[in-house]
């Protein structure tokens, strides 16, 4: 038997399965993603989540794989395959008005919003979420338009390869 000062946080009833699935969705995003989300958290939010975290990284598994695998059903719709990597997502906030960034963030039902809205300017947040709040369940083809139009402008703003 460990030591209560060798268990790891995992194991202790400290953690909750919910911050236990936070940490190994944490665990697959790039560390500047990482650190800015968990520094939006209230501290005592965070704090389990960041030894989690370093639990993660220190076992000698391939996370990534592990969490798509354990994760997928909660994640299937923020992929890389289907939605625009966050940190570009959330850089349109900056070329947008809340009323077509709330649109853009709609397009993508599976898209976790507030997710998204932590990562935004607070004051920009609040417009957005009440667009959202107003906002009806967008049509197929008016997502799927809405979609593309935010995929261009995401790829209108990167570098020529």
């Amino acid at each position: 038997m460990m030591p209560a000062a060798m268990t790891p946080v995992a194991m202790t009833a400290a953690t909750t399965p919910g911050q236990r699935k936070a940490a190994l969705l944490l665990s697959t995003m790039r560390g500047e993603d990482r650190r800015r989300l968990l520094s939006r958290l209230p501290r005592a939010a965070a704090a389990p989540l960041r030894r989690l975290l370093d639990e993660l990284d220190a076992m000698p598994w391939p996370v990534a794989e592990l969490a798509d695998a354990l994760l997928a059903d909660e994640v299937l719709g923020l992929t890389a395959r289907n939605s625009p990597d966050l940190e570009r997502l959330v850089g349109l906030s900056q070329r947008l008005s809340p009323a077509w960034f709330a649109r853009a963030l709609a397009a993508w039902p599976g898209l976790d919003r507030n997710f998204c809205l932590a990562l935004l300017d607070p004051p920009f947040a609040v417009g957005v979420r009440h667009e959202l709040a107003n906002l009806p369940t967008l049509p197929p083809k008016l997502a799927d338009a809405l979609k593309a139009e935010a995929l261009a402008l995401i790829a209108d703003r990167e570098p020529a390869r």
